[in-house]
C-alpha cells in the first residue's frame, strides 16, 4: 500500500496543483470579464458622443452651406466693385505717371544746372588752392635754400674766430 498511498498523494498533488492553475485562469478570466465590461461601457459612451457628433457636424455642414453661398454673393459684389475701383485707378495711375514725369523732367534740369554751377565754382577755389600751394612750395624751396647756406657759411667759420 506504500506504493499506492504514494501514487495517491501524488495525484493528490497533482490535483491541488490543477485546481490552484484553475483558480488563476478563472481569477485572470473574472478580471478579463470585468474589463471588457468596462470596455463595452466606454465604447457605449463613445457611441453616444459619435452620435452627437455626427448631428453636430451635419448641422455644421448645413451652416456651411448656407455661409457659402452668402460668400459667393458678397465676392461677387466686391468684384464688380473692385473693378471699378481698377478703372478708375489705372486712370488715376496713368495721369499720375505723366504729372511725375513732367515733374521729374523740371527737377532732373534744376539740378543739372545747380550741378554745373557747383562745378564752376568748385574748378575756381580748386584753381586759387594749386596757385597757393604752388606759393607755399616755392617759399618752402626758399627757405630751404636759404637754411643751406646759413649752414654752409656756419660750417665753414672757424669756431674759434666766434668765441
Amino acid at each position: 500500500m506504500s506504493d499506492q498511498d504514494q501514487n495517491l498523494k501524488t495525484d493528490v498533488a497533482l490535483i491541488q496543483k490543477d485546481i490552484k492553475q484553475i483558480e488563476r485562469f478563472f481569477s485572470k478570466f473574472d478580471t478579463a470579464l470585468e474589463t471588457m465590461a468596462d470596455m463595452s461601457q466606454k465604447v457605449a459612451v463613445q457611441g453616444e458622443i459619435l452620435k452627437n457628433t455626427v448631428e453636430k457636424l451635419e448641422d455644421l455642414d448645413e451652416r456651411m452651406s448656407e455661409h457659402r453661398q452668402e460668400d459667393i454673393a458678397r465676392a461677387n459684389s466686391i468684384s464688380s466693385r473692385l473693378e471699378e475701383y481698377r478703372s478708375s485707378s489705372r486712370d488715376d495711375h496713368a495721369r499720375l505717371a505723366a504729372e511725375s514725369a513732367q515733374n521729374r523732367a523740371l527737377r532732373n534740369k534744376e539740378i543739372m544746372d545747380e550741378l554745373h554751377k557747383m562745378n564752376g565754382s568748385l574748378e575756381k577755389k580748386l584753381t586759387i588752392l594749386d596757385d597757393r600751394i604752388k606759393i607755399l612750395e616755392q617759399w618752402k624751396w626758399y627757405i630751404m635754400g636759404l637754411g643751406a647756406v646759413v649752414v654752409f657759411v656756419l660750417a665753414n667759420i672757424p669756431w674759434s674766430n666766434i668765441i
